[in-house]
């Protein structure tokens, strides 16, 4: 009798367990069938990361650019702030304690994270970075203005070796490290000279309210600091997308 009332216990367990909704989201990768060609079948909200003929989606080659005199220095208010860096399985990101701003076309955007990507995303005239950071802003309706910065193995980064000396090896985990001070400004080339053009998130779901800025500096860090990153990283970059006659403008210095 006891072993009878376990069993239907077991089975109404299981029959409650099976009726309720599944909250798991497939996982993307950069490889395999889960990569960056199956993006668009994992979730009906990845839809967007699906080739389209008439598509904005990023990153892209930036090979064919119109100088727009209008252009004028980035409007950064950034400020030596506390970051928490984590390991989210994708890449390495770095979220504020609090934000930032960048003013844009009249608009302004909040500092939400820092990102990287190794080999670099997008690509100038066809030449590929060993990496780059993204810079996420997003305003008050969800749209993002996200700032690209390509690197090139050179000299050591000041600003990168501050995420090394805080921790940045031991995000092998999902453990996070916290650095207590970081401008995120001494990261950046010169904010005065860049590309930008309408695009999308280069991750799923891929959505297409991103306004590009990806500054025409590139930075340099040294082969260890890349070692550094690539160890973490892998190749995380998605492969360049149709321009599908967007056009890039650029400032004229």
């Amino acid at each position: 009798m006891k072993h009878t009332t376990r069993l239907l216990i077991t089975a109404l367990v299981m029959g409650i367990v099976s009726c309720l909704p599944s909250t798991a989201q497939e996982e993307f990768t950069y490889n395999g069938n889960t990569g960056p060609g199956d993006w668009s079948t994992l979730e009906a909200d990845f839809s967007a990361c699906a080739a389209s003929p008439t598509g904005h989606q990023s990153p892209i080659d930036i090979n064919v650019v119109i100088e727009d005199s209008r252009l004028d220095t980035l409007n950064l208010l950034l400020s030596d702030m506390p970051f928490t860096l984590v390991n989210n399985g994708h890449t390495i990101m770095a979220t504020p304690k609090f934000g930032g701003t960048l003013r844009l076309d009249g608009d302004t955007y909040t500092l939400t994270q820092f990102h990287f990507h190794t080999l670099s995303e997008h690509t100038v005239e066809g030449n590929r970075g060993v990496m780059e950071l993204h810079a996420v802003f997003t305003d008050a309706n969800n749209n993002n203005a996200v700032i690209g910065m390509l690197y090139k193995v050179g000299r050591p980064n000041l600003f990168l070796q501050q995420l090394i000396a805080a921790g940045l090896p031991k995000l092998t985990t999902s453990a996070p490290v916290t650095i207590n001070r970081l401008g995120l400004g001494d990261a950046f080339t010169d904010t005065s000279r860049y590309y930008t053009y309408a695009g999308s998130l280069t991750t799923p779901p891929c959505s297409e309210n991103v306004k590009w800025v990806v500054l025409k500096q590139w930075a340099e860090l040294s082969p260890e600091q890349f070692d550094a990153f690539q160890t973490i990283l892998g190749d995380d970059f998605r492969p360049l997308q149709k321009r599908n006659q967007r056009v890039v403008r650029a400032t004229a210095r």
